[in-house]
């Protein structure tokens, strides 16, 4: 019998695998919308996505884990844009969950502005399912050691679990405040008095018209104005920072954002502060408010910063960083309200100078501050420290990145932003080189983004990280190639 051979056309067949390991270190929302993307985007790609966070919830973080209902988001409802790819959904949420009927002081003529608690609980339904289900799991533990074994990241938890990943994310978020030296040299009565705002008791000893230092006088230092009027709080309050300058208010009517930061001649701080100036006098002469000028210059903020040369971003941060901040990120109108009527009254006083001395006096403290003037002295029963994250030497707020920097893996950015990394998220090593496996994310990110502390500036990261991580998991699927034969 004659047996003939017939070729068939080529099957290409994908051989099984198991997907990649990711572990994300921090649960607040960037670690969270990290976590949500990679399991609904890597189905394919994504085995196991872990996620260290020690809160009982994921999403909140330091930020959106606030007890206080009067403490409220500084950016409208419909600017928080918080998952890619559905721009709305927090404003949605904010409508169909009956939120916006117990609290309808969230609706202002500037637009929505949320408590921050309630954009917790949005994050928490947004990752509720995917937690119940399994696909994201949540171990409920600070991480003690991550090391590098076998081409996989060994993260080992305070509680002694070992979790081993092919790819580790850090989403560390902000570190602890910055605290004036002189709060170390307290003696323990001193101390006593002495309280960081986000502390679950910092207002719980203070009087209804006990005179209060607020050290700070960003939107750390409003919240802390805002819990005061809601406590009933009567006394005289001092916002004492360096500049003297506070958060600018948001403007009504609804502006688009205004002007063009695409140019690519923009490479200095001076050149920038100069395009500023004439975009915000050509917006005025058509009515249009300086807000407006600044939220166009925030949608170009990461461009414009990686074409300023170092020597620049330096001049920048020296320079320019705080009179941005202030115009960048504005006061809910909630609290430009209170701040307002505060300082119509005399009742709050912003102060401007440097905090050198504390000293008990009687059932008073005695704050002496270094002013232009000279030096003065306040009396107050309580300070509170607003002063804002404190990012310099940033491995150096937890004991695993401090191990992680000991090992060469991780370095702080020298100019105190965070943790080096490239645009790409991958952190580079103390050889200089970036490492693939291994990413930053949200506002330790900063160094190579300049600004990463809003969430819409942390969704675009995380969605372009996750499409990176997933990009390249699918590229290690092998093809092979059969010729069946007849």
């Amino acid at each position: 019998m004659l047996k003939i051979r017939m070729s068939s056309p080529r099957l290409q067949a994908h051989t099984p695998r198991p997907g990649s390991r990711v572990a994300i270190i921090g649960g607040g929302y960037t670690g969270a919308i990290i976590a949500k993307l990679l399991v609904e985007r890597g189905v394919r790609d994504i085995e196991e996505v872990t996620i260290f966070e020690p809160r009982e919830q994921l999403g909140c973080g330091l930020a959106y884990d606030v007890k206080n209902i009067d403490v409220r988001l500084n950016v409208a409802a419909h600017r928080m844009r918080a998952i890619p790819g559905s721009p709305t959904a927090f404003l949605d949420w904010l409508q169909t969950s009956g939120t916006l009927t117990v609290d309808p002081d969230a609706v202002t003529p500037e637009g929505i502005f949320a408590r921050r608690r309630d954009f917790g609980r949005f994050m928490q339904a947004q990752l509720a399912p995917h937690v119940d289900s399994g696909a994201i799991r949540h171990i409920r533990q600070t991480v003690r050691v991550v090391e590098r074994q076998s081409d996989q990241w060994r993260i080992c938890g305070a509680d002694g679990t070992i979790v081993m990943a092919d790819i580790l994310i850090l989403a560390t978020g902000h570190p602890p405040a910055s605290r004036p030296p002189v709060v170390d040299r307290l003696s323990a009565l001193a101390t006593s008095r002495v309280k960081d705002i986000l502390a679950a008791d910092a207002f719980n000893e203070i009087g209804k018209c006990d005179p209060v230092l607020i050290v700070g006088s960003g939107l750390t230092a409003i919240d802390a104005l805002c819990r005061l009027k809601a406590l009933g709080h009567t006394g005289t309050v001092s916002l004492l920072s360096r500049t003297g300058l506070m958060p600018r208010p948001h403007a009504g009517g609804g502006f688009s954002p205004f002007g063009d930061f695409s140019s690519t001649d923009l490479t200095s701080a001076k050149k920038l502060l100069s395009k500023v100036r004439a975009t915000i006098r050509d917006a005025q002469a058509q009515g249009i408010p300086w807000q407006s000028v600044f939220d166009a210059l925030r949608q170009h903020a990461s461009s414009l910063w990686q074409a300023l040369p170092m020597r620049e971003r330096q001049k920048f941060l020296r320079r320019l960083r705080r009179w941005y901040d202030v115009h960048r990120y504005r006061m809910p109108p909630q609290g430009a309200a209170i701040l307002e009527l505060g300082i119509g009254t005399g009742r709050v006083r912003p102060e401007r100078g440097d905090l050198v001395s504390i000293r008990v006096y009687g059932q008073e403290l005695l704050a002496e501050v270094d002013t232009r003037g000279g030096r003065t002295e306040f009396r107050c029963r309580h300070i509170l420290l607003a002063t804002g994250p404190d990012f310099q030497d940033y491995a150096a707020h937890q004991r695993f990145l401090l191990g992680m920097q000991r090992d060469g893996f991780i370095q702080s950015d020298r100019f105190g932003l965070g943790l080096a990394c490239d645009i790409a998220g991958r952190t580079i090593t103390a050889s200089g080189t970036p490492n693939s496996t291994l990413f930053v994310a949200g506002p330790p990110a900063r160094p190579a983004f300049g600004e990463l502390t809003g969430v819409p500036e942390i969704a675009a990261q995380a969605a372009s990280l996750v499409d990176r991580i997933i990009g390249c998991c699918a590229r290690e699927t092998r093809t092979i190639v059969i010729s069946p034969t007849m």
